[in-house]
């Protein structure tokens, strides 16, 4: 079995997805360019959602264009992160791997105010 050729966004990277919404939506919502499958990660013994998806499209130039539209949206009252989704070390039997929301950066705090040369 050979690898999927075209790319997949991973939506809600820390189970930011409301837990109501369908696959439906979210193919109403992402479809800015052509979807190949869109996937709702459930719970398998409770078949509830966890708060995460995979959309995969036929470009990537429509996954590009729709991480740059539905990144740090609202989406059914939550603020989601979407990111390409990366292969796991398994990548034939489990879900890509992703870095997360992006990370807060910590500025050092200063004392005192440069003086600027120009």
């Amino acid at each position: 079995m050979r690898p999927s050729v075209h790319p997949i966004l991973l939506v809600g990277c820390t189970a930011d997805l409301s837990f109501s919404t369908r696959e439906s939506r979210l193919q109403r919502e992402f479809s800015n360019g052509e979807i190949a499958e869109v996937k709702l990660v459930k719970d398998e013994l409770t078949k509830k959602s966890k708060g995460y998806a995979f959309i995969q499209y036929t470009s990537q130039d429509d996954a590009l264009l729709a991480l740059e539209n539905m990144d740090c949206k609202s989406f059914d009252g939550r603020l989601i992160y979407v990111d390409i989704a990366k292969p796991g070390k398994e990548a034939f039997r489990e879900y890509p791997k992703t870095s997360g929301p992006p990370k807060k950066q910590q500025l050092p705090k200063q004392d005192e105010v440069a003086d600027c040369w120009y």
